[in-house]
């Protein structure tokens, strides 16, 4: 009766979906291990499950009285973290299971619930029971994988069949012993339960329009521009205008799928890709930093006999593309819709139910998730660029796991300086606000430190995603101020240095966290986060050095490099990701798609580790090595120890592997003038460190260059650090 009553209750409140009931065991003793985000969790999981429960209370375990249900033949539930997520992180597992199963030999199945992370009775925005729902009947599901023996052997990762919801682990063998490997299998439990749950997530731009049209935003600001002068759109006239440039385009892109976008980060940008979502089609926004080679190599490999762009700004970055490429200027589209129509749609917005215009007006209620939303090009940093091309459900499940993680609100006001052709930009400088309700306050240039620092402080902007780069310039050129309203600034796309996070708080009062992504992962994998003490308990969401736990919805894990196995905790390997994030594929190459994606991992080329706790060290890149002598060098180790021995946070130096014809390659050292020590003592310094010597560069292979190859994000060219290596030495 009580099982029954449970069910009911949760029908009413939600749409409740229960997958892998077949693998609870009809009868005899198992253990049943699930996350807890919520207060609910239990008449969830007991709605759920097939059988009668023995539910363990929270922080109350009493081994023996566990163990003795277990081996009476009971179904116990148990909250390994012992406690609610503040979070919503998965927190680490506590040493209990391990005391359990020595005195009972029962199956363990791990569990885990989604959807439930912002309900009333959970801590997410920070608060416990004293909130209003977010939304009514909201979607959620329940997943319960195939039992887990102590220790059983793994299946290699091979690509072949489905994807597996028999999460993939060695128990007991890593580092944190089988509670930790536990916590890793429910991590990839709930990224297998994420990607069900992601055919309910909503599409980003029909998201926008659920936003934009409601009366309490109508005159709220939800873009202010400052690529040209200040420009502040309410979210009434950011739809008036949407809708507009649809209409515009509507009838000059006729069936040509892919549409290009030659614009900075701007209200125009926004504008360009919110018109080629509601039409259908996809967004391909091109590198305006790169060279011409690489913007006409994505322009043909995607296609592209349109670009979006603007008079303004082609004649800062010009065009370089053939002359039967058509060119849409959007200073034309705006040119030509009259007041007339302006207020003809702003009263739409007045009167009209956002069901109305997402079904009848624009027709969205046909768009699916797997429908390909945009074409992200890589940087070509290592190569010729490739196109990842990433769904609704990859980039909507992204921005939405971004949204609860990361805890962006409707008051927000995040700063966008990152470039929509770059992938961070694009998911959340563009679509996280528009989805989540709050302010985007746009620049397009992310080096110009003074105004980037005016603009924070103008606005009093909350929340920034920038670079190490960047941020030396902030420290350098900013005003001690500028960042103080600052909540959370998250660095990515290559190693934040502690020394420069130390920096940064000492001149600004904020600590800068390091987070983790990739274009292929949609592209938010991980981040740190600002510790929380909520409920009379501090959650640790910063540990320095790492890249955070992963995101809502998202499971790492590291894998060997040979024969594709997967490691337990604390073991070194190549990391890969699973989740609704893992892009379809590249485009146009289903060899190297097949070999990036294998059984719903995708394999990301950085060497790493996933600690007990959760978080992510990376160590490396399996292409930064170099091999000398048979031996392989990390060079990006080899590179963070010269930094560590200078100090101070700027990249003054970078290294990198020429051919030799003795040893087969050997390091070679770009550096700066701007270095303020000795080379030949710099190098000397590594053996004490514990550097083998066959790992320090000769002091003849180090040369100064005027500048550090950089890609527009700030990130480190590796391809030309490479090629400007290979030339300094082949002069010798």
């Amino acid at each position: 009766m009580y099982r029954f009553l449970s069910l009911l209750l949760v029908r009413l409140l939600y749409r409740f979906r229960v997958y892998g009931r077949e693998h609870v065991p009809a009868s005899g003793g198992c253990l049943i291990a699930c996350n807890r985000v919520s207060r609910l969790d239990r008449r969830v999981l007991r709605a759920a499950c097939p059988r009668p429960l023995i539910i363990a209370p929270d922080r109350e375990w009493n081994v023996d009285d566990l163990t003795a249900a277990l081996n009476r033949g009971e179904a116990v539930l148990l909250f390994p973290e012992g406690m609610l997520t503040r979070s919503g992180h998965l927190l680490a597992f506590g040493p209990e299971v391990e005391a359990i199963l020595a005195k009972a030999n029962v199956p363990v199945i791990p569990a885990c619930t989604e959807g439930l992370w912002g309900s009333v009775l959970s801590y997410r925005d920070g608060r416990l029971g004293r909130k209003w729902p977010r939304g009514w009947r909201r979607h959620v599901g329940v997943m319960f994988g195939k039992s887990l023996n102590p220790s059983p052997q793994p299946p290699p990762l091979d690509g072949e069949g489905e994807q597996s919801q028999s999460p993939t682990f060695l128990l007991g063998k890593g580092v944190g012993g089988l509670g930790s490997e536990l916590r890793l299998a429910v991590q990839e439990l709930s990224a297998d339960l994420a990607i069900k749950q992601s055919d309910f997530t909503p599409l980003v731009h029909r998201a926008f329009i659920r936003n934009a049209v409601r009366l309490r935003n109508l005159f709220k600001p939800c873009i202010i521009d400052n690529a040209a002068g200040e420009k502040i759109l309410t979210w009434g006239k950011m739809f008036v205008a949407a809708i507009c440039v649809t209409r515009f385009l509507r009838s000059r892109l006729g069936l040509e799928q892919n549409v290009g976008v030659w614009l900075p980060t701007s209200l125009g940008g926004a504008l360009a890709n919110l018109a080629i979502a509601f039409l259908r089609k996809t967004s391909v926004n091109l590198n305006y930093t790169a060279g011409a080679d690489a913007v006409q190599s994505a322009a043909k490999q995607a296609g592209l006999r349109t670009v979006i762009t603007s008079k303004r700004f082609v004649l800062r970055f010009a065009l370089d593309l053939p002359e039967d490429v058509q060119r849409i200027y959007l200073e034309d589209v705006l040119a030509g819709v009259t007041k007339g129509r302006q207020i003809r749609t702003f009263l739409l917005a007045l009167f009209a139910p956002a069901w109305f215009i997402d079904r009848v007006l624009l027709g969205l209620h046909r768009h699916q998730p797997d429908d390909v939303l945009t074409i992200v090009f890589s940087s070509g940093s290592t190569g010729e660029p490739k196109g990842i091309v990433l769904t609704h459900r990859n980039v909507g499940s992204n921005v939405e796991a971004a949204i609860q993680t990361i805890q962006i609100l409707p008051r927000d006001r995040l700063l966008g300086v990152l470039p929509f052709f770059h992938s961070f930009g694009y998911t959340v400088a563009l679509w996280a606000p528009l989805v989540a309700g709050a302010v985007a306050v746009y620049y397009p240039d992310p080096r110009a430190a003074k105004e980037v620092g005016n603009l924070v402080r103008k606005h009093r902007a909350t929340l920034m995603l920038s670079t190490a780069t960047f941020l030396r310039f902030y420290i350098r050129r900013c005003d001690v101020e500028d960042f103080r309203t600052l909540r959370i600034i998250i660095c990515g796309a290559e190693k934040l240095p502690v020394k420069l996070q130390d920096e940064f708080l000492a001149k600004f009062g904020v600590l800068p966290l390091e987070g983790y992504g990739c274009t292929e992962l949609s592209p938010v994998v991980s981040t740190n986060l600002p510790d929380l003490a909520l409920g009379g308990v501090t959650q640790i969401c910063n540990v320095r050095g790492t890249v955070g736990r992963p995101i809502i919805g998202v499971a790492m894990q590291a894998f060997t490099q040979e024969s594709r196995e997967p490691l337990p905790t604390g073991v070194e390997g190549v990391l890969c990701g699973k989740g609704p994030n893992v892009m379809v594929g590249y485009l146009h190459q289903p060899e190297k798609t097949r070999e990036a994606i294998q059984n719903g991992w995708y394999w990301t080329g950085d060497v790493g580790l996933i600690q007990p706790e959760g978080f992510i060290k990376i160590t490396g890149r399996v292409s930064r090595f170099a091999k000398i002598a048979g031996e392989m060098v990390p060079l990006e180790k080899l590179e963070e120890e010269l930094h560590d021995l200078i100090g101070g946070g700027d990249r003054v130096l970078a290294v990198a592997a020429v051919p030799d014809e003795k040893r087969g390659e050997r390091v070679v050292v770009l550096y700066l003038a701007d270095l303020n020590v000795e080379l030949a003592a710099l190098l000397e310094s590594l053996g004490p460190r514990g550097i083998p010597n066959l790992w320090v560069p000769d002091v003849r292979d180090c040369y100064l260059v005027e500048a550090m190859p950089v890609l527009g994000s700030g990130k480190l060219d590796l391809k030309r650090v490479g090629e400007l290596a290979k030339e300094l030495a082949s002069r010798k």
